[in-house]
């Protein structure tokens, strides 16, 4: 399979699919890590499972940064919750706009994004524009 950002053209439906069915990022096309914690929260819900994992991996590998600006700061602990948030937001935004071609073959809609705590108002206006199919528009 290739990475999508790399080859938009190339993949169909099928192989887009296999982003869901096999758990790996299209962001970085390698396969994410489960949260044991998420999957008993999710455990009924495979879609939002998948994105929820996909927003962890986002935020702990393709987004560090955060974690080593909120641990060199004297009150990070006060801030940690508040900068997680932050780039949480950060991330369902890019994995939606780099990705919402794969997002939608595998049938993931606004509302998925909207099981997720703390998803806001700014997120869901990005997930209406990218993941309503046009003739829902």
């Amino acid at each position: 399979m290739k990475s999508y950002i790399n080859n938009v053209d190339i993949l169909n439906k099928e192989d887009n699919l296999r982003y869901l069915k096999e758990q790996i990022c299209p962001i970085t096309n390698v396969k994410i890590k489960q949260s044991p914690y998420l999957a008993k929260v999710f455990q009924s819900d495979e879609k939002t499972l998948w994105i929820a994992n996909l927003i962890t991996h986002y935020r702990h590998n393709i987004y560090a940064n955060w974690y080593v600006s909120c641990i060199c700061r004297r009150d990070w602990t006060e801030d940690f919750y508040e900068e997680k948030d932050k780039v949480n937001e950060i991330a369902m935004k890019q994995i939606i706009k780099k990705a919402h071609k794969i997002l939608i073959d595998c049938g993931i809609t606004p509302e998925v994004f909207g099981n997720l705590e703390g998803t806001t108002e700014e997120t869901m206006k990005v997930a209406k524009k990218f993941l309503t199919p046009k003739s829902q528009k």
